[in-house]
């Protein structure tokens, strides 16, 4: 820093202010200075992370896992339906090879696994990942005194991918306690522990990179990123704090190399706390639900349905029979608030809702119509098919065999059909389902840019419901395609809102 002030001083001296120079030149070191950390900064920070490291350490454990082991890789040469069926008919030698190995009582090793967990109860109780633990016929857990123990009263839950387990017969363990990882924002330092590669105990540092992330790994994801090093291995331990509080269990790493690149994930303890009670309470987790499809809401679906921003989830579907029918929750609803919590995404919607009590009504608020209104609604266990129930079948795009008029709107760039019984069992709909069927799109239309293709129904157009070529001309009236208009389609993946703008802007 000193050698710029001089180069300051310098320019500013050429130009025939040498006065005005000094001053910086005297002032720029000393504001540095001042802001500058000190070693014995440096120092305090490093006796926080050594004294967190002591007090964590003990409580880490080493969860190796044992698979069964299977006669000559599962397969059997008399089987000619077996994956090498073909080739043994081609090969008798080969069908000779695998007999003589099972005559031998030849076995393939025994599948084995390596993970991390973490003591939360003297009483014997670890948490961990449910994949370290999944389909495992044998676990044992090593504490850091280098005995071992085989896990039992083994409980998982595969939707958030935590598990809790126990050991017996043990005494003198040490717990680590919980903290809120609601309270942990990003740039937070976080510590890491874990058995990675199985080289033993490891603490890696960093800070907390982002929240609420979704990976598509679990079907209940908030994820808390971090850059401290994860490594296969670590799965399973802790994400602490300065206060040496569990924040977090690892969970997963984005790598292209298989080891890590600063980009770790963990399951916010908040949701591990829920999930492990219900565990060790009930042996399964049970969780309320609404009954509805939400999407996210981007800038341009928001400004379609004139709201203020994309802020909240917004209903694609409500299912019959559900909490939210109930409720009169409608499609087009855009939910804010429930229970108090603002609601920013889908993810945060439904980690919200699950954890609720049921048989308890709470309050949402959401936009409706851009009417700002309040709703009680009363929660029910989640059904266990309800994701499976929700929607089967594969839908096809519209037949050819239909004599249903066709109706063209070259300002969306489409061609749609009205919905008949017929042709709503014809796509795998129910034959109740109401709207319009696209049958064409033009590739350089505004609809196609927004991706809408044949097969799709369009259900509604902004708030309004649409049954008919009629209504669609009507409700395209009342809209500005340069604006923006918004459309409610179904498809094979469900529903969503779909914003269209001309020149797919």
């Amino acid at each position: 820093m000193r050698h710029l002030s001089k180069h300051v001083s310098w320019i500013v001296a050429l130009i025939g202010v040498s006065c005005l120079a000094v001053t910086i030149s005297d002032a720029l070191p000393r504001r540095v200075a001042t802001a500058a950390p000190s070693a014995a900064d440096a120092r305090q920070l490093s006796a926080v992370f050594r004294e967190i490291s002591k007090e964590a350490i003990p409580s880490i454990v080493a969860i190796e896992t044992r698979g069964k082991a299977t006669a000559a890789n599962g397969i059997d040469p008399d089987d000619e339906d077996s994956p090498l069926g073909d080739l043994f008919k081609q090969n008798p030698q080969f069908r000779d090879f695998f007999r003589d190995r099972q005559r031998k009582g030849g076995e393939t090793p025994r599948t084995r696994g390596m993970g991390s967990g973490f003591i939360v109860d003297e009483a014997g109780v670890i948490i961990t990942n449910s994949h370290v633990v999944r389909g495992a016929d044998e676990v044992k857990v090593r504490l850091q005194d280098g005995h071992e123990y085989v896990a039992t009263d083994i409980k998982t839950d595969d939707k958030s991918d935590v598990a809790v387990l126990r050991i017996t017969g043990v005494k003198g363990l040490k717990a680590l306690k919980f903290g809120d990882s609601d309270t942990a924002e990003i740039g937070d330092w976080v510590m890491a522990v874990g058995n990675p590669f199985d080289v033993g105990v490891t603490v890696t540092a960093g800070i907390i990179s982002a929240k609420s992330r979704g990976l598509g790994i679990a079907d209940r994801e908030d994820f808390l990123q971090t850059d401290a090093a994860i490594n296969p291995g670590n799965s399973g331990g802790p994400l602490l704090n300065l206060n040496g509080e569990v924040i977090g269990v690892n969970t997963a790493i984005s790598s292209r190399s298989g080891g890590s690149e600063g980009i770790g994930f963990a399951i916010p303890v908040n949701m591990v706390k829920w999930i492990s009670h219900q565990l060790l309470t009930g042996g399964k987790v049970k969780r309320a639900y609404l009954g509805i499809g939400i999407q996210q809401l981007d800038p341009q679906v928001a400004k379609g349905l004139k709201l203020q921003g994309p802020e909240g989830a917004i209903v694609t579907t409500v299912a019959k029979g559900s909490p939210a029918e109930d409720a009169k929750l409608q499609e087009g609803d855009v939910i804010l608030e429930l229970n108090g919590r603002k609601i920013t995404n889908p993810r945060s919607l439904q980690n919200t809702v699950e954890r609720l009590e049921l048989g308890k009504t709470y309050k949402a608020v959401l936009i409706r119509d851009g009417q700002r209104i309040e709703l009680p609604i009363t929660m029910r266990e989640m059904p266990e098919d309800f994701f499976t129930a929700a929607r089967s079948g594969v839908r096809r795009g519209p037949g050819k065999g239909s004599s249903q008029k066709e109706e063209s709107f070259n300002e969306l760039g489409i061609q749609v059909k009205e919905m008949t019984s017929d042709a709503a069992k014809e796509l795998g709909y129910d034959e109740k389902q109401t709207g319009l069927v696209v049958t064409a799109v033009d590739p350089k239309g505004p609809a196609a840019v927004a991706g809408l293709t044949p097969g799709l129904i369009i259900e509604k157009i902004g708030s309004k419901k649409i049954s008919s070529a009629k209504d669609m001309e009507e409700a395209l009236k009342s809209v500005s395609l340069k604006e923006g208009v918004t459309l409610l389609v179904n498809s094979p993946n469900g529903k969503r809102f779909v914003a269209i703008q001309a020149n797919g802007k």
